[in-house]
Formats: C-alpha cells, structure tokens, sequence
C-alpha cells in the first residue's frame, strides 16, 4: 500500500517500468516554467511509486555505468528534497565501489533540491559528485543501519546520546537531519542508501516509504555495476593475458627462427616493453673472470663485468605512433605509398647494432644489479626506485640511463635448472612510480627463462662449433701431414724406380764391360793353346790379352778408387807442376786416338806459364776423364776446346765439345756414380757411369769446383749439335790445399 501525502492534484499514474514517467499537474492549464515548476514541487512530495519506476527507468535506458548511481543518487536527493544523497556499495562496514555522492547545487532560497532527472548529461552530473565520500559507517549513527537492517531517520543526530565507546569517531557529519537505509538484493545487503539535510528535519513516513521503495531497485543497480565491473576485469585480465601469451609466442618464434642471438634479445626487449608499456628495456649479459660455475657465498658478489647487449629504441609514445602509422599505411590506397609507409616504419623500428662498442661495468659499481644479482631466481621489482637510482654511480647510470627513471624491475636470465648461475638480467623502466602485479612478474619470468636457453644454446652452439673447428683444423692438418707424406712416399717411390733403372743400367753395363773383356781373354787364351800356331799371332793374342786386363783393371782401379775419395781416405801429395806440358801431352795422346774419329783438339793456353801446385796424379786423371768424355759424345768432323785462364788465385780449366748435349732432367744429375745421360746405354755408347763420379771426388779432393752446362751451339753449320761444357777452378796456391789437409 502507497502512503500519498501532499496535495491531491498529484494523480498516481500506472505505466510500465520501461515507460518515461512525468509528475502531472491538471489544474494548471499554462505550461509550467523550470522555476515554476521548482517552487511547486518543493510543496509536495514525490509519490514513492513513482521514485520507484524512475529508477527503474534509469536502470533501463542508462548505458554509462559510471553515472548510473550518480542519475540514482540525484532522483533519490530530489525526491525526499535533501541537501546530500549518498548511495554506495558497502563491505565490511566501508564505502566502497561502486559508489555517487550527489548534493543539492540549487541557490534557490526555498528550492530544497533540484528536479529529478533521469536525463541528466554527464557534464551536468559530474558538477554535483564529491571528490570522495568522508562517510564511515562505523559511525555510531549509521552502524545500526547495516546491523538491524532497518530503516533510520534522525532528525537532528546533534541531539542523539553520544557514543559510549572510545574508539567511536568524533569527526562530525557534514549534515544534520539523516535519513539511512540498505540496499538490498537477493535478501542480502549489499549497499547503503544515506539522505541528509543541513539542518534539522523530521522525515515523514513517505520518506522512510521512498527509501525502502528504491532499496531493492538500488541494490540490484550496484550488483550490476559490481557485475559489469567484474565483466570489464574478466575482459581486462583475458586481454592482458592475450597480450602475456603473445609475448611468450613472439619470443619463442623470436628464438625458433632467428640463430643470432643479437638479433633474438632485441626483439625479445622490443616486444617485452611493448606489451608491458613500460618506457625502456635493456638486457644486460653478465662475463665472469673466474668459472661461472664455480659456488660462491649467499652473500658474496662475483668479480663479473655487466655489459649492455642491447636496448629498446622505440618508447611507449613512439610505438604507439609506430602503431598508428602502420595502420594508416593499411588503409592507403596506393600500393606505392604503401610500401614507402611500411618501410619507413621498418626503419623506425630496426634495432640499433652494436657489434663491437657493447658498454660495459663490474657489477661492484652497481647497487641495483648487485641486489638484483641476490635476488635470483625472484625478480627484483621495485615500485619506486629513486633511492637506489640516487645511490648509483654516474658512469653507471647513464650506461642503464636512469635519468627520470621511477620504477625499475630487473629480472635475473638464471642459466642452469638449480638456477644458480645468473647469465644476466632484462630490465624494465619506468618514468613514473609503477606497482609490478604478479602476473606481470609470472610471464616475465617465463621470457627470462626462454632468453636465459636461448643464451645457453648460442654458448653451446659456439661451443659446439669452437670444437668443431678445432677438430677440423686438427683433421685438415693431419690430412696436411698424409699428404705430404704420400708426396714424400710419391718422391721415394720415382726415386726407387729410377735407382732402380740406375742399378739396372749399372748392372747391364758392367755385365757387358765385364763379360766383354772375359771374353775376348777366353778366346785369345784358346787360340794361345794351339801350339801350331805361328808366332805373329801368337804374339798379337797376347797383345789382345794385355789390353782386355788393363781395361778390366781400370774399371776395378775406378770403383775402388770412388770408394776411398767417398771416404776421403786418399792422401795428397802436393807438387809444383808445368800445367801447360802437362796438357800438351795430354793432347797430343789424344790427336792420335781421334784420327779415325775425325776428331781435333784445339788448345788455348795463356802466353805465361801459371804457377800451380796440386797434385799431379789427381789432376792428369780429372783432365784424362773430361777428354775422353768430351771425344766420346763429340759429333765426327767437329773440334774439342781446351782452354785454360788464370783468375784471382785460381786456374781456370775448360773442356768444350759439340754433340747430341745433356738434357735439363739430367743435368743436375750428370756426377752422380752410375748415372749416364738419357738414351746413352741403347745408343751402345761404352761406358759405366763411374768417369764423371770420379771426376766430382777427384775435384773435391784438390778444393776445386767443377761446372757443366749444355746449350744449343751458336754455329750455323751446327744447328742440331748443342756445346757442352766442363769448368774445372783449381787453387792456385799450395797452402789451400795445405789448409784443407790439415
């Protein structure tokens, strides 16, 4: 039942909730000004039904929560005509949200409060809402309200007993007359509905009427706005958690396609900073000068040098403008300046590299890291920095650049699973004071611990690849070293083949100097048998006999020979001899052999007789070798040259010819023992091998040196012969040879 207090001309009207309900006043045919209106409504009380289904209108067509209790306040403060209206959600015997003072702003001497309005714009509203309600209900006045759950109307609480307990407050109320009810829903409690005047008042039972008519329809207003709140966080905490799990994705893609690590930390810090919005990031990598592993003292720093790998570029306002720009540069219509777009913003966004100019510290300069560093594994989050920041080093603070830096969380890259080993930290800044909530540090410590294995695998991988190398180079130098030994191996082997076809050659030719002479002696022998053979021939096979046993002599005399010089077992007698007699000597001997060869000697000889002191027997047999080597490989028709100078204390000997000449390949070859030119032994040109080899001993053991060289002859008659040419240099004077004896 409806208690209608008031005037009659107030006609109850019966429309739906939903409807727009208006207050009519029949008997005043003109219209009503807003004043006019004001004046009269303040002589009559609003019908409770009619509060009620305001409300409920403003229940219905109100979109702006944040308001909504605002509207409800200002209908209920209109309604009972108050000065304060308070309506707010209560736990715990608190105001709390949500919740909207409103209080009458009417300069109206006898308006006692402003039309109710359910259309009032949020401008209006904001005019009439107190910065923060100064109300406990822990006030002796108002704690009965939520106790009994009842009703309470006060007309002058100056007048009320005072509190008996001493902890009751004395702060007075800024209102007189109060009138208090809860809010109910559910046939629970769930707010407090507080109506006051300045002055004081006796509420009428249409008062008490109207506040226990809005109860129910205030209590479902503050459990829908607690439902929408609850709505919005729910939204709030699945986005964040959308942005946390986007994060986590990015940094694992971020690892999972990237193999530089530079590259990885930088989009992990880019993207870490863009969606915590935070103004910088940094990831700081820590170099140990003792072994990382190594345990150390709970309370003991590491002797470690911090160096800054790399940082955000981009700060909040500017990936905001990143952002936008990317946006804009989707909605052009133009392909071309699409892509300029797209690519000034990838410019804008490319980390800046630092290879080889990292900023460093030791981590003794630094208060934050070293509290960070024994923090580990927990970040080290920190609201407001500035006192820390204040006690850093200047070198320091502008490596980290704290400069206008509040709040500060350093999250420890921990690099084994007992999480002892610090590798570095990621650091987050904040120009103003920030409170780091948990899930933030939750989804920061799962990014470290993906950065911190990514770091491992990179060392590893390094690692990995240090050994590889190493083994590589080790495998190259040993595959180095096989080859080397198989060019060797190559080497010995041609050398083998060749002794071999030396040894073979040797072999053939002393066989045939050998058996040849034997031969020839067997035979001479046999016919020296025959006894009636006449004298003359008895006496030339005797000639044959003493010829083939000198020739098998000397070549026995020479390899006994070659092997006492090899051993240098051979004595030196030293004499002064006439060197141009002994050379026409021996060149006449050697006219005579050359005659059936059509071979001359030519003999060039200086005017003066050079002093030589040698020995003679070693000398005649190296100039006896070098003729008849020269008269044996000389062309029929063509001339041997011997030639003798004198030159700084040295006598100049020279054997020349003109022949078929001495290939380059055996050349450096031609003194060696059994060695003969190329084609000599199938051309059945008689020889051993051993003439020049002791030739080369015979030299050595006078202290002289001996040259050959074989070159096309400049003869013009003679363009198939080559001249070759052997240089014997001889010292000149005893006391050389005296000198080398001793």
């Amino acid at each position: 039942m409806i208690d209608r207090q008031g005037n009659q001309d107030f006609t109850s009207i019966d429309r739906s909730p939903l409807e727009s309900c208006t207050v009519l006043l029949p008997q005043i045919p003109e219209p009503l000004s807003v004043q006019k209106f004001l004046d009269r409504l303040m002589q009559y009380q609003v019908d409770p039904a009619l509060l009620g289904r305001q409300i409920c209108q403003i229940l219905a067509t109100s979109f702006d929560r944040e308001i909504l209790l605002l509207q409800i306040a200002n209908t209920l403060g209109v309604a009972c005509q108050a000065d304060f209206c308070l309506v707010a959600a209560v736990v715990d015997q608190k105001v709390v949200n949500p919740n909207a003072c409103w209080q009458n702003t009417s300069d109206s001497p006898n308006a006692g409060g402003a039309a109710a309005d359910s259309t009032l714009t949020p401008e209006h509203l904001q005019t009439t809402k107190l910065n923060s309600p100064s109300i406990s209900l822990e006030h002796p006045v108002l704690a009965n309200v939520l106790a009994d759950g009842e009703i309470v109307a006060i007309s002058d609480y100056l007048d009320s007993p005072a509190p008996s307990s001493p902890n009751s407050p004395v702060t007075p109320l800024p209102f007189r007359a109060i009138l208090a009810g809860p809010a109910r829903f559910g046939g629970a409690v769930n707010g407090m509905m507080i109506v006051g005047k300045s002055q004081p008042h006796e509420w009428s039972a249409g008062d008490r009427q109207r506040l226990e008519t809005a109860s129910d329809a205030i209590g479902i207003a503050i459990y829908q706005i607690q439902k929408n709140q609850e709505i919005a966080n729910l939204n709030q905490q699945l986005q964040q958690q959308t942005k946390y799990k986007n994060l986590i994705g990015s940094v694992a893609k971020s690892i999972d396609t990237s193999s530089e690590i530079d590259r990885v930390l930088q989009q992990v810090i880019e993207n870490t900073v863009d969606t915590l919005e935070v103004d910088r990031g940094q990831i700081l990598l820590l170099k140990y000068t003792d072994s990382i592993l190594k345990p150390s003292a709970p309370s003991q720093t590491p002797k470690a040098k911090i160096v800054l790998v790399c940082e955000s570029v981009l700060t909040k306002n500017e990936i905001k403008q990143a952002r936008e720009q990317s946006e804009a540069a989707k909605q052009s219509s133009t392909a071309k300046t699409k892509n300029k777009e797209k690519t000034a913003n990838s410019k804008s966004k490319t980390p800046n590299s630092k290879p080889n100019n990292f900023p460093a510290f030791w981590m003794s300069e630094s208060n934050l890291c070293e509290k960070a560093f024994h923090s580990a594994p927990k970040p080290l989050a920190l609201a407001d920095a500035g006192e820390l920041i204040g006690k850093e080093q200047q070198s320091t603070a502008e490596i980290l650049k704290l400069e206008g830096i509040r709040a500060m969380l350093l999250v420890p890259l921990t690099g084994d699973r007992s999480q002892e080993t610090v590798l570095g930290f990621l650091i987050l800044q904040h120009s103003q004071q920030r409170a780091w909530i948990p899930e933030e540090l939750e989804v920061l410590e799962l990014v470290g611990a993906q950065t911190s294995r990514a770091i491992i695998q990179t060392q590893t991988l390094k690692e990995a690849q240090t050994l590889v190398d190493d083994r590589s180079a080790q495998l190259q130098q040993s595959l180095d070293v096989q080859a080397k030994l198989y060019e060797q191996s190559a080497i010995q082997l041609e050398q083998l083949r060749k002794l071999k076809l030396i040894k073979d050659e040797f072999l053939s030719t002393m066989s045939h100097e050998l058996r040849t002479p034997l031969t020839i002696m067997k035979l001479a022998i046999l016919m020296l048998k025959q006894a009636e053979g006449p004298l003359a021939s008895r006496a030339k096979y005797l000639d044959i006999l003493e010829q083939q046993w000198f020739k098998e002599t000397a070549l026995i005399n020479d390899l006994l020979a070659l092997k006492q010089f090899e051993r240098q077992q051979v004595p030196i007698s030293l004499l002064k001899i006439d060197i141009k007699r002994l050379i026409q000597d021996l060149a006449g001997d050697f006219e005579k052999q050359w005659v059936d060869k059509e071979l001359t000697l030519k003999v060039d000889l200086p005017k003066f007789s050079p002093c030589l002191e040698t020995d003679p027997e070693s000398l005649k047999r190296v100039l006896l070798e070098l003729l008849t080597n020269a008269g044996k490989y000389s062309a029929s028709g063509t001339a041997v040259v011997f030639e003798a100078s004198e030159a700084a204390d040295c006598i100049v000997l020279s054997v020349s010819n003109l022949g078929p000449g001495i290939s380059a390949a055996d050349l450096p070859h031609i003194f060696e023992k059994f060695r003969r030119g190329t084609g000599i032994t199938d051309q059945a040109i008689a020889g051993t091998g051993l003439g020049l080899a002791l030739v080369k001993c015979l030299v050595q053991h006078l202290n002289g040196t001996i040259d050959v060289s074989s070159c096309p002859a400049e003869s013009s008659e003679a363009d198939k012969l080559w001249r070759t040419s052997f240089t014997l240099t001889l010292p000149q004077f005893a006391a050389e040879l005296c000198n080398l004896e001793e």
